[in-house]
């Protein structure tokens, strides 16, 4: 494993990636080509709705808090969206699977734990930025039925890509019971929920001013993962 200093640093230069997903949308505003004026307006309206989802939630936002984000007339919104679910809906799945995305990015080409560890380190920057967003997430799988029919799809190819990688690497082979999908499942679901205690709802103190210490919660959720996979310890732990 790498050195402590090497993991700080390696720690250090994801969060510098990782941002707010509205701000990750307004760069988009200089860099892709829109076929129409009304093309542009929507994606204004997405940026806007990302920003109001991030600060107030899903439940108390209002259409015209993203109006007023936007800096459209009200009327503006209902020409290119029919209510505030259809363009939460739309927001969040794609910030979701944006982040599916970027956590298959960051662990390609590493070692085992390696990959595992980068991997978290990715999500938990990616909730400390993005706190609203991910509360967002919950709030639409609990309340909108429309949400959970397209995102469940979603969620399924991703952890078939976490299933996958344990049968190549570790000791799971396909069955019943403590399948490779089944383990897939069950860490994934220890990551996510962890995180979303610690940074979301904070129900465990977790210092927001101390980079190290999230590096420890990256580091811990880590090793049970890999202990879980590999039935070991990481190297040098």
């Amino acid at each position: 494993m790498a050195s402590e200093a090497g993991s700080k640093t390696a720690a250090a230069a994801i969060d510098d990636q990782i941002g707010q997903y509205a701000d990750h949308l307004a760069e988009g505003l200089a860099t892709l080509s829109f076929s129409s004026k009304g093309d542009r307006t929507r994606y204004r309206l997405k940026i806007a709705a990302a920003r109001a989802l991030e600060e107030s939630g899903y439940q108390d936002v209002k259409v015209s808090d993203i109006c007023a984000y936007a800096e459209v007339a009200l009327g503006t919104f209902y020409v290119y969206y029919k209510d505030k679910n259809e363009i939460a809906i739309e927001v969040v799945l794609e910030f979701i699977e944006h982040l599916y995305e970027r956590a298959r990015q960051v662990g390609r080409g590493r070692s085992e734990f390696d990959a595992i560890l980068n991997t978290n380190r990715f999500f938990l920057a990616a909730y400390r930025a993005n706190p609203g967003l991910m509360q967002c997430h919950v709030q639409l799988q609990s309340q909108v039925p429309e949400f959970r029919e397209i995102w469940r799809p979603v969620h399924l190819k991703w952890i078939e890509a976490i299933a996958r990688s344990i049968t190549r690497r570790g000791n799971y082979k396909i069955g019943p019971h403590g399948s490779a999908l089944a383990v897939a499942h069950a860490l994934e679901g220890m990551v996510f929920h962890y995180l979303y205690s610690v940074i979301v709802t904070r129900d465990f103190l977790f210092e927001e001013e101390d980079p190290s210490r999230a590096d420890d919660l990256a580091l811990m959720l880590s090793t049970v993962w890999y202990r879980a996979v590999y039935c070991k310890d990481p190297p040098g732990v």
